[in-house]
């Protein structure tokens, strides 16, 4: 092959990288989305989750003296930044919070390195939920029932999804014939999701019902999957490894496993999905030439397809963590600032999602 010829082909497959990829990402104007600076948190911050009326809940991390601390806090636009009573020589993370205002996560004692799931409200503060007999636990999420879901060690030390509810306290949701399982959210009609290992060690996602126990929900065609939320009606999203890497999938059971498709990038997942269809979750570009590695965060719409977040943050920094979409559209993120401090974030789109009924 000549080397001009091989020069077109080149410049071609460059040419043809860039379009691609530009007509997935859509690129919204900014004027579509109101951005909310929650400020600075701390020496350093995290944002796990937004509820329906707009609560955000996350830790910071406080230097006084030593050792330097990080706290568990709820937001709203009334009260501000609100951090939680946490006893002396532990930390605590916010990792959820449901529409009644009532948080989930975990306490973190410093001097035993041994964690508890806890969940708290305004009324009667931080509530210790234990463990299934072993050393730690921790809350992922919680529902509007109260119910909280998470992973707790056994007395063999090994981790193993939990629910808990207020009457009947923690149960084991036993695992997929391995020896670890992880519960990662739960919706309002008690349904569970997370991952677990198989007898050969593999790791698959599943769904958990009362009803049914838990199922394996399968694969992309790769060896591993793990789920990482659910919606109300049943929708389910995560990730499954696939030749050429990681790929974001969405599951129902009337349709089985399906990549999600229209994401930008070699590997992706998908981390939240609301009760309209919407996903948000990370992905990362190919190297291609003269272009790096890059790696960034997607809003994935019903009836607009995949957003490049990046492109709507107004600030050159990105976004360094996307954590959380509510039903209302509206998504929770940390920025960098100039200087380098993490700013929390809520994204609020002013244009109404289409959705997959409509």
């Amino acid at each position: 092959m000549k080397p001009k010829t091989i020069k077109r082909l080149i410049a071609a497959v460059a040419i043809a990288a860039v379009l691609t990829t530009a007509l997935i990402l859509r690129r919204p104007s900014m004027a579509e989305y109101e951005i909310i600076d929650l400020g600075f948190c701390g020496r350093t911050g995290h944002v796990s989750a937004i509820n329906n009326a707009g609560q955000v809940v996350g830790w910071c991390r406080y230097y006084s003296g030593s050792p330097e601390r990080d706290i568990a806090f709820v937001w709203d636009a009334v009260n501000g930044r609100i951090d939680l009573q946490t006893p002396e020589g532990k930390e605590s993370f916010g990792n959820d919070i449901n529409d009644k205002g009532q948080v989930v996560g975990g306490l973190f004692e410093t001097a035993t390195r041994q964690r508890r799931a806890f969940i708290w409200d305004e009324e009667t503060g931080m509530t210790e939920l234990g463990t299934l007999g072993g050393n730690s636990s921790e809350a992922e999420a919680v529902n509007n029932k109260a119910q909280v879901i998470g992973w707790a060690e056994t007395p063999s030390g090994r981790k193993h999804a939990f629910l808990w509810d207020k009457t009947g306290g923690m149960q084991d949701l036993g695992t997929l014939g391995g020896n670890i399982s992880v519960a990662m959210d739960i919706n309002d009609k008690g349904k569970v999701v997370g991952l677990s290992s198989l007898a050969n060690g593999q790791t698959r996602a599943f769904v958990w019902e009362q009803s049914a126990g838990m199922t394996n929900i399968g694969t992309l065609g790769g060896p591993t999957s793990y789920a990482n939320a659910i919606n109300n009606s049943g929708q389910v999203i995560g990730a499954s490894a696939k030749k050429g890497g990681e790929r974001a999938f969405i599951w129902e059971k009337s349709k089985g496993i399906t990549e999600l498709n229209l994401l930008p990038g070699r590997q992706h997942y998908a981390r939240e999905i609301n009760d309209q269809g919407q996903i948000i979750g990370g992905f990362e570009t190919r190297k291609l030439l003269f272009w790096k590695l890059h790696a960034g965060w997607y809003l994935w719409d019903p009836g607009r397809g995949a957003i490049d977040l990046d492109n709507i943050a107004q600030s050159k920094t990105g976004l360094h963590w996307v954590g959380n979409i509510n039903n209302k559209g509206q998504i929770v993120a940390i920025q960098p600032s100039k200087s380098g401090q993490n700013h929390i974030i809520i994204m609020t789109s002013k244009t109404k999602s289409k959705t997959k009924d409509e």
